[in-house]
């Protein structure tokens, strides 16, 4: 174990003394939306510091600037779900229009493409050549800079699961889950799937945990691949290479739809109302569980529903449990350190990472309650 591990765990490795959460000194910031119960989902960080978000039930984008929000409007019937800052505007997946959408947060004009099999897209990553890669309902789809859409419709293992996150490892293989929630074991799903866009090669790899149910998945810049399993409470870390898969090759389909143009104007800005509470952290230390090819690291609280994940730098992964709280994982030592979440029943809940700041959104999918979005300023300590 003591090989593997090592070996799987190297990319993590930075010069200097380790860090770890001081969990003594932290708050959570909360930031109400502007539209009132508007299940804001994704969010992304700006270079210049601001926050993008979607309202998805309001059909608009907003924009965090310091002490104020921007509110942008986009086409009629849109969905938005997840956004991603580009050099050229920030993409949004519209399930609503079934589109993929271009914001100019300058001007407030909106370019949406539309996906040619009439799937409505989800997830969103923005590949190192520019081409958006989205996650279907059944598949995948590319959108490249010359405005060509290709999709791969892949055979579902559950009728009632859908396909959820994607994430692009370093040789350019797209890695994406397949989600349901009807719990873990024999009603949950089992698969991790990798496409490569070169041969149309799909491998399929089987969580450890049977039904666990895999949710998150972010790629490392080793090529290990971090997934949450959302089911069976574990985070778990692939070595692709060493773990067992089967493999089919699909055929694409591709088209080229004219994208639409939305004229819209840039919004006045209103100021944003925020409440800072300090929260007290938790850390445990847990021994990760080895099969061929995978280590599993057991989340401590019970129930977690752990899906978005972000990795830092030195390696430490930070990762949002539904049951509510926000989390980090050390995989060097195996500590797990969780942040409550002040407002409760307020997930779903997605992520962003900006150094030693995570942002989140508040979607308010287990009750009636205020939609927000939040961050979580972390201070580091010196480990020995």
């Amino acid at each position: 174990m003591k090989t593997f591990v090592g070996t799987l765990l190297s990319f993590s490795l930075l010069a200097g003394a380790a860090l770890a959460a001081d969990t003594a000194h932290t708050t959570i910031t909360e930031i109400p939306t502007p539209s009132a119960q508007s299940l804001p989902q994704g969010l992304d960080i700006a270079r210049d510091g601001s926050v993008f978000y979607t309202e998805t039930a309001a059909g608009k984008i907003a924009r965090l600037e310091g002490n104020n929000t921007r509110e942008y409007a986009l086409p009629n019937g849109a969905s938005p779900n997840i956004v991603k800052v580009g050099d050229d505007g920030v993409w949004f997946t519209d399930g609503g229009n079934a589109a993929i959408g271009l914001l100019n947060p300058d001007s407030g004009a909106v370019v949406e493409y539309p996906v040619p099999s009439g799937a409505a897209p989800n997830f969103l990553q923005i590949a190192a050549d520019h081409a958006k890669w989205f996650t279907e309902p059944a598949g995948v789809g590319r959108l490249s800079s010359s405005g060509v859409i290709t999709e791969w419709h892949i055979t579902l293992e559950k009728g009632d699961s859908h396909i959820e996150q994607l994430s692009i490892d370093p040789s350019g293989n797209i890695w994406f889950t397949e989600l349901n929630y009807d719990g873990e074991g024999a009603n949950g799903t089992n698969l991790v799937r990798r496409l490569d866009p070169s041969s149309n090669v799909i491998r399929a790899y089987p969580v450890p945990t049977f039904g666990g149910t895999p949710a998150g998945i972010t790629a490392t810049p080793s090529g290990h691949i971090w997934v949450s399993e959302y089911f069976a409470g574990k985070l778990a870390l692939l070595d692709p290479q060493a773990a067992h898969y089967t493999s089919i090759t699909l055929t694409p389909t591709s088209a080229v739809l004219a994208g639409k143009n939305h004229g819209r104007t840039t919004p006045p800005s209103t100021p944003a109302v925020k409440t800072t509470t300090s929260v007290s952290a938790s850390s445990h230390y847990v021994t990760p569980i080895q099969s061929t090819g995978w280590l599993e690291y057991t989340i401590p609280t019970a129930g977690a529903n752990a899906e978005d994940m972000r990795l830092s730098l030195n390696g430490t992964l930070y990762f949002e449990e539904d049951g509510g709280f926000l989390g980090t994982l050390d995989p060097r030592v195996g500590e797990f350190v969780e942040y409550p979440i002040p407002s409760p029943n307020s997930g779903y809940y997605n992520i962003a990472l900006c150094e030693q700041t995570l942002y989140f959104s508040e979607a308010g999918a287990f009750g009636p309650v205020a939609t927000k979005v939040g961050f979580l300023v972390l201070r580091n300590r010196p480990t020995d």
